[in-house]
């Protein structure tokens, strides 16, 4: 009897761990089959969304200087994937990298309407180049994304999505998917 118990109650954890393991297997590949690698039109970079991204181009007084704005982004769900970038006067490098992004992230965080908190916030290197990583939280939402300068351009990329949606999401997946075009 104690045999019969035994052997029911591994074939139960047997069937529910290849259950589990099964559907993150097939949700993973659902992930990886819906994103699309994308290089931008100007050719300067790769990403991979997980869809076709629109591209928008805006112009912007930064500093006294009429800078080019674009952005690319994609929603899928309640979340948007965003790439966005500008080129930048060359004597703003004077500053140097690490001040130029902290001072790009201000101002981000500054512009963005109701962030509520800045969950983390910190240097790393992304594709050989320093990086500022950040979390914010906003609108019920969680912001995670990464400023970098590669010469005179500042690249911020972003994934925001519901909180309750971080575990489904993989934001690091679309982050680390950014490829400078060498």
């Amino acid at each position: 009897m104690k045999l019969k118990k035994t052997i029911l109650i591994l074939t139960t954890l047997s069937l529910t761990a290849g259950g589990v393991l099964g559907y993150h297997f097939i949700d993973s590949k659902r992930q990886a089959d819906v994103s699309q690698a994308y290089t931008s039109n100007d050719e300067r970079f790769d990403a991979e969304f997980p869809s076709e991204p629109k591209e928008s181009s805006e112009e912007m007084e930064v500093a006294n200087k009429k800078i080019e704005y674009h952005q690319l982004s994609t929603e899928e769900g309640d979340s948007t994937y965003a790439v966005s970038y500008i080129d930048f006067p060359g004597y703003w490098k004077m500053l140097g990298t690490k001040k130029l992004l902290t001072k790009s992230f201000d101002a981000f965080v500054e512009n963005e309407k109701n962030v509520e908190e800045v969950l983390d916030k910190q240097f790393d290197s992304h594709d050989g180049y320093l990086a500022l990583i950040y979390r914010l939280k906003q609108n019920g939402k969680e912001i995670k994304g990464k400023f970098l300068i590669v010469g005179n351009t500042l690249y911020r990329i972003t994934v925001t999505y519901p909180l309750a949606a971080a575990e489904k999401i993989h934001p690091n997946a679309f982050l680390d998917s950014f490829k400078i075009k060498k």
